[in-house]
């Protein structure tokens, strides 16, 4: 009987050190926050950041990226950062529909990365149809992401829209700030 309480205890903390805060637990956390709307220079989309980030319009060598930007902070004193990326992007598979292109991205990243799923799948928290991968990095620089896929106006491009934020780096709040402003984009 001692042996059964003491594996009843042991499974009781391993199950508690793996948890983690889901995408809607994020969302759903009561956060204020200054902010501010930005807009792609073309006007393809814009989107809600916090008022003090710095953003900026990136250049890719990639060819099936079609264009993005990244917007963040990092802290001058602890050195944390915090990013929102967005990228347009061609489908890699030549995917017409939002479900398959989140199915061949789900095995591209399970083969190919150091980061562990650990949720993904349809979402409901945005007002367009999306599909969300939640990752954990156990790096020297531990980081946690979360990655929404969009289906744009054009056939066979997807926006891929992402939050990311060092673990010691108030994590719950600054997720909670990052999913929001995802959650504000819109596709002009």
């Amino acid at each position: 009987m001692k042996f059964i309480k003491l594996a009843l205890i042991i499974l009781n903390f391993t199950s508690c050190s793996e948890k983690f805060t889901t995408v809607d637990e994020y969302i759903n956390l009561p956060v204020n926050f200054a902010k501010t709307k930005i807009s792609y220079p073309t006007n393809d989309f814009s989107i809600l950041i916090p008022k003090n980030w710095y953003w900026k319009v990136e250049e890719y060598d990639n060819k099936k990226i079609i264009l993005g930007i990244d917007a963040g902070q990092t802290d001058s004193i602890t050195r944390f950062t915090k990013i929102i990326s967005i990228q347009k992007y061609k489908s890699e598979e030549n995917n017409n529909d939002l479900k398959t292109e989140f199915e061949s991205m789900k095995k591209l990243v399970e083969k190919n990365s150091n980061e562990k799923i650990v949720e993904s799948g349809k979402t409901k928290n945005t007002s367009y149809e999306s599909y969300f991968f939640h990752f954990k990095s156990d790096n020297k620089k531990s980081t946690e992401t979360i990655s929404l896929l969009l289906k744009s106006k054009q056939k066979g491009v997807y926006y891929s829209l992402t939050a990311s934020c060092q673990l010691e780096d108030n994590l719950e709040t600054n997720m909670s700030i990052m999913l929001k402003c995802l959650n504000s984009f819109e596709e002009k």
